[in-house]
């Protein structure tokens, strides 16, 4: 029933700054995406194929508190405090009514199957059901759920796939903040029914990590195991989504693309092989990038070189610490200790 990724939110004050910085600065093409009727949100799509970044914002508190209640009130109060982050991420089904039924027999309260729909630009319409366990869907740690509008038993077309300069070909993970590990094992495993694919300690985080497979794409489950930047995360914006993983064509290149916007990503432990971009530079949204299929012999020029020297170099001086050529350097030397053939995978 549960069939595949279909979207990550991440929450913005500004819609159309939130549209610049990420196709200015992030190199990903965010486009308008249209109002959500009878609500009181809007969005931009960052849009990979089936799946997508979905940029939202709130133009409406009272609407959508109104509309949607307590669910409202989350998003609204989140906005009020920050300026945006990851706030959900959703997954596709074939059939939400029956999911849903699924969900109640297992021990979750879930609120739907509910008819939602989104005007676009262009004035066509968008309708889509929508399955919230436990009757909200903003920084909790758990998925809701989508299943598509059909006609003649074939989903309606979306919007076509974004001009990336960045190179990114889409979303392959997201990793999820709990505070209790054996709660986190009992949602993913039994209540959802995902296979676990793997397990183990993740120091740099100081958290244990359970990992999930759905197709090709990857749900770690992150729990504190002792006081460290996980559990310092959850108590500021409690439990939810943590991080999204974005394929790209090349990480060299994506690296090249951030360099000229001055942005300088770096290496995360917890994510192998992956791409932190900062925080601030993606308004609030922890996003690392991995090369899409673990291989990345792209060469780069000597002005890309240059570009991404400088966005070291840029970002070091601000923060009045030392990365010597950092992101330059760490990019040459996993040329030169050679390449996996596999797809980011824990």
């Amino acid at each position: 029933m549960i069939r595949a990724f279909d979207h990550g939110v991440i929450a913005v004050r500004d819609l159309d700054a939130a549209q610049r910085r990420y196709r200015e600065g992030l190199g990903l093409d965010a486009r308008p995406g249209g109002r959500h009727t009878g609500r009181g949100t809007a969005n931009s799509i960052v849009r990979f194929g089936a799946d997508y970044l979905e940029l939202l914002a709130v133009p409406d508190p009272a609407a959508e508190i109104a509309a949607t209640g307590e669910r409202g009130r989350v998003l609204v109060d989140y906005l009020a405090r920050r300026e945006g982050g990851l706030v959900g991420y959703c997954l596709a089904t074939d059939d939400a009514a029956a999911l849903a039924a699924h969900l109640r027999e297992a021990g979750l309260d879930v609120l739907g199957p509910a008819v939602v729909e989104r005007v676009r630009p262009d004035g066509s319409v968008l309708r889509w059901q929508l399955v919230w366990p436990g009757g909200a869907q903003w920084r909790r740690p758990w998925p809701f759920f989508i299943q598509a509008d059909t006609r003649d038993g074939a989903p309606l077309p979306v919007e076509p796939a974004g001009q990336h300069a960045l190179g990114a070909t889409g979303v392959v993970g997201v990793a999820v903040a709990v505070r209790d590990r054996v709660r986190g094992e009992e949602l993913y495993r039994r209540q959802l029914g995902l296979p676990l694919v793997a397990e183990g300690p993740e120091p740099s985080l100081a958290a244990w990590r359970t990992a999930y497979q759905l197709g090709d794409f990857t749900i770690d489950v992150l729990s504190p195991t002792r006081p460290g930047p996980l559990a310092d995360e959850i108590a500021s914006v409690g439990e939810g989504p943590f991080a999204l993983t974005l394929a790209v064509a090349s990480e060299a290149r994506a690296l090249a693309c951030l360099g000229e916007a001055g942005i300088a990503p770096r290496p995360v432990e917890w994510a192998p092989r992956g791409w932190l971009i900062p925080l601030e530079c993606a308004l609030g949204a922890r996003l690392v990038l991995v090369a899409a299929d673990g291989v990345d012999g792209d060469e780069l020029t000597a002005e890309e070189e240059a570009g991404i020297l400088a966005a070291d170099q840029e970002i070091a001086a601000g923060q009045g610490i030392s990365w010597g050529d950092g992101a330059l350097r760490q990019l040459r030397a996993r040329s030169t200790l050679g390449r996996s053939s596999s797809r980011h995978r824990r």
